[in-house]
């Protein structure tokens, strides 16, 4: 058994390594720059963390997964890994101290965010630390042919430079050849070795519905394979909680995950998930990143994602066990044009822009609070924070703490020009998308020729179109019967409030009033409470339709009483 063997063995309990693990960890070790593109499931991490724990100093981990660095790390520490993170999500103070630590050695990972790069100072502090390799996660994030574009990646170049040029390595689950050629490029690698794995699971059995009853559908899956794990990915969150409360009341187990839950309610549900205490899993993209669950049976698209990238990725979370999953799209007319209005959102105008940049400037070291920046305008709220999220995106903001504040004094060059070109990428990602959906080709084929694959037939026998799925004539008739089964189609609350929720929420009132010790404070009364137990509002808009429940109110106590809503659900 070699070092890197024993490496596997000891940190991460395997006995084998999965195809073209070895090759690239041997390529590293050699002191190669390379390029691994594995998809989902095909263990990118453990490539850069065995070389890691093998150089000497600290290996740099780059990832744009801010919301999972304290999983990972936490994970690394579990198998006696030294290991940190620095992202916004931490203080100055305690950045300055984890570099300090990284001087002496003390990590031998460090996970940090691409955005810290724009900072000269973050840099230079950097070239102090022993540092001899770099590996790059979501690596197409440079490439403005990728479908997750992040401008902060173009600064990497300039930190590898700074730091003396240390062995590079690139790590994708999505690139095809175009955007493998741009991460070379933009990096500057060097007699790079790459290694692709097929794009190929054969264990993955990939359908496309059409013209079906959504929500009809997924229930009679669900009551179809009692005791399987899944997911089933929503594109909003209003979607993702109309599903969850239709699924919970037709006494389904099922959790629900999108980004606007508090962070408790996030993790308790991830736990619970991967821990197989609940079996059906509602979500946004938000869910999945970085799950080890290996088991899950099967992943549904209740909308249609908006590039042929982010399908497989999310789809690929089904069946890494090896054996057979079920990656299913309901796909509807109206997801083309829900897509469409989600990715012009996303490109704001740059007037817009530029006119939120003035205004945060004029603040000067004050800032501006958020909150109020964004309801200043009559336009729709997402198109601002989108306006914002360009801002921070190409440095020329920063926010903590709900305030934005100016990062740099660089001349404002974002153009028009600029902000459409990426919007028209994602315009063209989404046909493609669509054209997989509407297409009549073979869908693993389809998928494998998308990622520049070849294969070696024209019909895999293992999707819908090639004779997995139910014949024209069934599915008609499951339509009709489902039509009819779930004709109310809308799944609102009773006009009583559920009692025990309230006594929940009385309980958690009190708590609340001792800690403050003066009850007075306190707004919500019993009629307020007795309605919130009515209801029972999924998110804080929702929250605000409460007679008697202020902005304020959804401030101070809306994570709180969401939190005790959804416990309370789950509970049954």
């Amino acid at each position: 058994m070699n070092t890197i063997d024993k490496v596997l063995k000891k940190y991460f309990g395997h006995d084998e390594f999965l195809p073209g693990q070895r090759k690239a960890i041997e390529s590293i070790l050699g002191g190669n720059d390379t390029m691994a593109i594995f998809p989902t499931g095909g263990g990118k991490s453990i490539c850069y963390q065995i070389p890691a724990l093998l150089f000497e100093g600290t290996t740099i981990v780059i990832s744009p997964l801010i919301s999972l660095m304290k999983d990972q790390v936490d994970e690394l520490l579990k198998q006696g890994i030294p290991s940190t993170y620095i992202s916004s999500a931490i203080s100055d103070r305690e950045i300055d101290r984890r570099i300090e630590e990284m001087k002496h050695d003390r990590y031998k990972i460090v996970y940090i965010a691409p955005e810290r790069f724009y900072s000269d100072g973050f840099i230079d502090a950097l070239t102090h630390v022993s540092i001899p390799f770099v590996a790059i996660d979501e690596a197409h994030c440079i490439s403005q042919w990728g479908h997750n574009f992040r401008p902060a990646y173009l600064m990497i170049r300039k930190f590898i430079s700074h730091i003396g040029n240390p062995v590079l390595a690139a790590f994708t689950a999505t690139a095809n050849s175009k955007v493998q050629r741009d991460i070379v490029d933009l990096l500057a690698m060097k007699d790079c070795n790459i290694y692709i794995n097929s794009f190929d699971r054969p264990n993955l059995q990939f359908k496309v519905e059409k013209k079906v009853n959504k929500k009809g559908y997924i229930l009679k899956f669900i009551r179809s394979h009692p005791g399987a794990s899944g997911i089933i990915y929503a594109s909003t969150r209003k979607n993702v909680e109309k599903l969850f409360m239709f699924l919970k009341d037709k006494g389904i187990d099922v959790g629900m995950y999108h980004g606007g839950l508090s962070s408790t309610t996030r993790n308790l549900m991830q736990e619970e998930f991967i821990a197989g205490d609940v079996k059906v899993m509602v979500a946004t993209n938000a869910f999945g990143m970085g799950i080890d669950k290996e088991d899950v049976r099967y992943v549904i698209h209740y909308n249609m994602p908006k590039s042929v990238e982010d399908y497989y990725q999310e789809a690929g979370r089904a069946g890494r066990d090896g054996k057979t999953a079920q990656c299913i799209l309901l796909y509807s007319d109206e997801d083309m044009s829900l897509n469409k209005f989600i990715i012009n959102a996303n490109y704001p105008p740059v007037k817009l822009v530029k006119t939120i940049y003035r205004r945060v400037k004029r603040r000067g070291e004050n800032g501006i609070y958020l909150n109020a920046l964004i309801n200043s305008y009559s336009i729709s709220h997402y198109t601002v924070e989108s306006a914002i999220r360009k801002l921070v995106e190409h440095n020329y903001i920063r926010v903590r703490a709900g305030f934005a504040y100016i990062a740099s004094n660089k001349p404002f060059e974002l153009t028009q020009e600029s902000i459409d070109k990426h919007k028209q990428v994602e315009l063209d990602k989404l046909s493609k998308m669509q054209e997989y959906c509407q297409g009549e080709k073979c869908l693993r084929l389809y998928i494998l020729n998308y990622f520049n694959e070849e294969a070696d037939f024209k019909k895999c026998y293992n999707c819908s179109v090639c004779g997995i799925g139910m014949s024209s004539k069934e599915n008609e008739q499951l339509d009709r019967f489902l039509e009819d089964l779930f004709a109310d189609d809308n799944v609102r609350k009773g006009s009583k409030a559920d009692e025990d929720l309230l006594k929940k929420l009385k309980t958690w009132r009190e708590g609340i009033a001792d800690r403050l010790e003066d009850s007075t404070h306190i707004s919500l009364d019993d009629m307020v409470l007795r309605e919130i137990a009515t209801l029972k509002p999924m998110n804080k808009n929702q929250l605000l339709e409460v007679k008697g429940f202020t902005r304020k109110d959804v401030e101070y106590y809306g994570d709180a009483i969401l939190e005790q809503i959804y416990r309370h659900i789950r509970e049954g």
